[in-house]
């Protein structure tokens, strides 16, 4: 403070005030720049001193997680007690199968895979399988002209690389070299080598063919390590194509913390323990041709839902499910001409789950589904028929205080199919409709669908069973039993399952096919999941309202498969061909099971006293 204050007076005493100013400001300045030197040199000290402190953490970790040594030997690395050995491919069959790195992939020991893979240019492997076609057609011509016997691998080799040309030109293929390395670990020598022999009975089986990396076992544990480096340098040239069928991420997991087992992943033997209701929706689908385990799985299914307190119903169309109910206990309703069980088709839900509806929306929804049933049991209505019924529907429901205004079912009476009958008459134009409704009210199948419901869904396991009843009321029975079960599940919040054994006598006629897709639609809403099974997917698939039930089925299980369906399922499931493959050559109670992107190979389980139950062969 001194030195300037000096500086200042003498500033002062000899030059005006402006001249001070001008040279006070560049004093300033110099002062501040040598500051910033100063502290330049201060920051590259302290930086030198914390890189150097750096280096010697660093050195520090090194030493921590490195081996106290390491030992190489001719065929293998000992590195502390852990005895190392790598393995290399060199050969590929002319035929890989889908997946065949899979056993690899998870095999149960201690290994280390790296695959290496860099693209070709197309233009130099053109070139060189012009030289080799060349080649080809030389020696054919050879031993043609030398009155050789034919040989078939050459021509075979000839149509192969003409394939692969076209397929290059055309930009479907493209070329690469491929490298497989396989390194193995163990604690001693002995099981390295029971492991090496191990591996090698695995490749050879898909007739890959490898090497163990002798003198060069350094190498080899360098290119499986987390370097990207390849020291070993062994390729195979290979297409698009068959590189695809090394894709080693192929064992998807299919398991949730809650739910029932479905069977056994037989990708890498985990469990499918799955919660359909924590689905998008808890709907599913099952194909399967006749003697592949599709009753039996499902039966599973529903064994194991009751144990967790899951309501079940099932619409039975072959009395399969008889003994399931004798053996767990429930209802079993034999819906027939001379049975005793009776359903009332104008009943309507006590109860709606959802509030947003409006007053009329009962009546109204009833009318519409009772339209649909008049459909199948007067043999198609014209527009001036629907028109006339639909009058007569909401004059029968309003005799019995039942109106657009005021819809409720709570303490009134609901009319019966007779009811209808009697407002018809009454109406101009609707003789017609009552001498073809007579017979379900007065002629040869009256009193099964004209009387009112006896029964109530309150057991946990309820089956419906129709195959009783003449081919020609299966259609109705059907209708009136969905219909039924939907105005029970609307009026409580229990968790339930729909089971309709053999869907596809439902999805031969429109209206009761649009009538399952609706309830397929609505279920989520209501705690309901919805299982449709078949055997004969072309006459389900062919249904307008086919596809659209699987589409809104978030879980699909597609069992062994005839010939006959599967260019049908492939179709509507984007079946692969090595999917394909699996459904036409899989054994019973093996399939693919589709829970929304998650496709697994599953291979159903029962245990022993499971099987008695469901089998009828215990029986």
């Amino acid at each position: 403070m001194e030195k300037q204050e000096k500086l200042l007076a003498l500033i002062k005493k000899r030059y005006n005030w402006d001249i001070f100013w001008y040279n006070w400001d560049l004093y300033q300045e110099g002062t501040e720049k040598k500051q910033e030197e100063t502290f330049s040199k201060q920051d590259e000290k302290i930086i030198l001193e914390v890189e150097k402190d750096y280096k010697e953490a660093l050195a520090y970790i090194k030493d921590i997680i490195s081996p106290a040594f390491l030992k190489v030997f001719p065929d293998k690395i000992r590195i502390n007690n852990t005895f190392v050995k790598t393995y290399f491919v060199y050969s590929y069959p002319t035929f890989l199968e889908w997946n065949w790195l899979s056993p690899v992939i998870n095999w149960d020991v201690k290994f280390d895979v790296s695959l290496y893979i860099y693209p070709i240019d197309s233009a130099y492997i053109q070139k060189y399988l012009r030289k080799r076609l060349t080649q080809l057609y030389s020696e054919r011509s050879i031993n043609a002209e030398k009155w050789l016997i034919h040989d078939p691998a050459v021509d075979a080799q000839i149509q192969d690389v003409e394939e692969l040309r076209e397929k290059l030109t055309r930009g479907m293929e493209k070329y690469f070299h491929f490298w497989i390395y396989i390194t193995l670990y163990a604690e001693d020598e002995e099981k390295l080598n029971k492991i090496g022999k191990d591996i090698e009975t695995i490749l050879a089986g898909r007739n890959v063919l490898q090497k163990q990396s002798y003198l060069r076992a350094e190498q080899g544990f360098i290119s499986t390590g987390p370097f990207a480096k390849d020291e070993l340098g062994v390729y195979r040239n290979i297409s698009t194509w068959w590189l695809s069928t090394t894709f080693p991420f192929s064992s998807s997991t299919l398991s949730h913390d809650e739910g029932i087992l479905y069977g056994i992943n037989t990708h890498n033997n985990s469990l499918i323990i799955f919660d359909r209701f924590k689905m998008e929706n808890a709907n599913m689908c099952v194909f399967a041709k006749s003697w592949s385990w599709k009753s039996f799985t499902v039966k599973l299914e529903i064994l194991r839902s009751l144990m967790l307190g899951t309501d079940v119903i099932i619409v039975d169309p072959e009395n399969e499910y008889k003994p399931l109910v004798d053996t767990v206990g429930g209802s079993y309703l034999n819906v027939s001409l001379n049975a005793k069980e009776r359903i009332n088709p104008f009943d309507l839900p006590l109860w709606l789950k959802d509030q947003e509806t409006r007053s009329w929306d009962l009546l109204r929804n009833a009318v519409i589904n009772l339209l649909g049933l008049m459909n199948l049991m007067l043999w198609k209505l014209n527009s001036e028929e629907e028109s006339i019924m639909e009058k007569a529907l909401i004059t029968t429901y309003s005799l019995k205080w039942i109106t657009l205004e005021d819809d409720s079912a709570i303490g009134k009476e609901i009319p019966i199919m007779k009811d209808l009958q009697d407002v018809l008459e009454t109406m101009e134009w609707g003789k017609g409709l009552v001498r073809r409704m007579e017979k379900y009210t007065t002629w040869i199948f009256s009193w099964i669908f004209s009387q009112r419901t006896n029964i109530d869904l309150q057991d946990w396991l309820q089956v419906f069973s129709v195959r009783d009843l003449d081919e020609i009321l299966r259609p109705i029975a059907m209708f009136v039993i969905l219909n039924h079960i939907w105005n029970k599940v609307r009026s409580s919040t229990k968790k339930r399952l729909l089971v309709i054994d053999e869907a596809w006598n439902i999805m031969q006629y429109d209206d009761t096919a649009k009538f399952l897709f609706w309830l397929v639609k609505r279920a989520r809403k209501y705690n309901l999941g919805i299982t449709t099974i078949t055997q004969d997917v072309e006459d389900f698939v062919k249904s307008s309202y086919g596809k659209p039930i699987v589409t809104n089925s978030s879980i699909q299980l597609l069992l062994k498969q005839s010939s006959a369906s599967i260019d049908i399922l492939q179709d509507v499931f984007k079946l692969t061909e090595q999917e394909k493959y699996i459904l036409l050559n899989s054994w019973v109670g093996q399939g693919l099971f589709f829970a929304g992107t998650e496709h697994v190979w599953i291979q159903i389980v029962a245990s022993f006293y499971e099987e008695k139950v469901v089998s009828t062969s215990f029986k």
